[in-house]
């Protein structure tokens, strides 16, 4: 593809974030303690897809308390709006797509990162400053005691929040979640939810290289595919949209996409796709 690397400069990120909020990782990408509390997990790498992000990506990075994961990696999918170089001088290692591929692409390219550099789990959260980066513990927790491979964050659960969340979105993100309980024949209160943690061989256990995944479709394909072995769970976490309604909540485009995000679940648990 074409993809090019940057690994921002942690020693001095842009004189824009203190010490205790920097992503776990240093010059040569070797962790510096974010996994002194866990049990089994050994390494952590937080992947933030993000498409025209600027703004809310720093944000995102800044909210990262210290010691939860070992790297952050921005995986900037042909951003036109300095997305990527704003990650970098934060700390985040970057990797930029020489085209625009896709959310699934993008977070297919965190998942190869972490194989290829030695992470047993992948959180992957939204770029968008929806999601509170402080919450990644209740991710981790039912991996580390390995009540789980795949932990799905819910703003439906009890203890789980919706801040500013409109009308709209709660009757969609339901809906969904019923027909999502529907085909995986198990309880689904937050398909839609983008804040979620896995073990990283988990999702390599699966065919990711399959290009139909590519746009909104990897998301509720692994997480089916992991409901559907019986590795995975929720847990509860913050939803929180923009208070600048003029921002927007999602990029997804009525139709397509919703068709998009709904037939991994059809074409799976038909037998139309493996």
């Amino acid at each position: 593809m074409g993809d090019e690397i940057t690994h921002g400069d942690m020693s001095n990120p842009a004189g824009t974030m203190e010490a205790t909020q920097r992503p776990m990782t240093d010059m040569a990408g070797a962790s510096t303690g974010g996994q002194r509390h866990w049990q089994r997990i050994q390494r952590i790498l937080l992947v933030l897809p993000a498409y025209n992000e600027a703004g809310k990506i720093g944000r995102t990075i800044q909210k990262l308390p210290a010691d939860t994961v070992d790297e952050v990696l921005v995986v900037d999918d042909c951003s036109t709006d300095g997305t990527g170089d704003e990650a970098a001088a934060l700390g985040a290692t970057v990797i930029r797509h020489s085209q625009n591929m896709g959310v699934g692409a993008a977070i297919r390219t965190g998942i190869y990162y972490a194989r290829d550099h030695g992470f047993d789990v992948v959180v992957i959260a939204a770029s968008d400053d929806q999601d509170v980066p402080a919450e990644i513990p209740r991710l981790l927790k039912p991996i580390d005691e390995a009540k789980a491979q795949f932990v799905q964050g819910s703003r439906y659960l009890k203890g789980g929040k919706r801040v500013r969340h409109p009308l709209s979105r709660t009757v969609m993100t339901w809906s969904y979640s019923v027909l999502f309980t529907m085909l995986a024949f198990r309880r689904v209160t937050d398909g839609t939810n983008g804040f979620r943690a896995f073990l990283t061989q988990t999702a390599l256990d699966l065919p990711l290289d399959q290009d139909w995944l590519n746009r909104y479709e990897l998301e509720p394909y692994l997480y089916f595919q992991c409901l559907r072995r019986g590795v995975a769970t929720e847990v509860p976490v913050t939803k929180e949209y923009p208070a600048e309604r003029k921002i927007g909540y999602s990029k997804m485009r009525p139709f397509r996409d919703w068709w998009r995000i709904f037939r991994p679940l059809l074409f799976v648990r038909l037998g139309i796709r493996h």
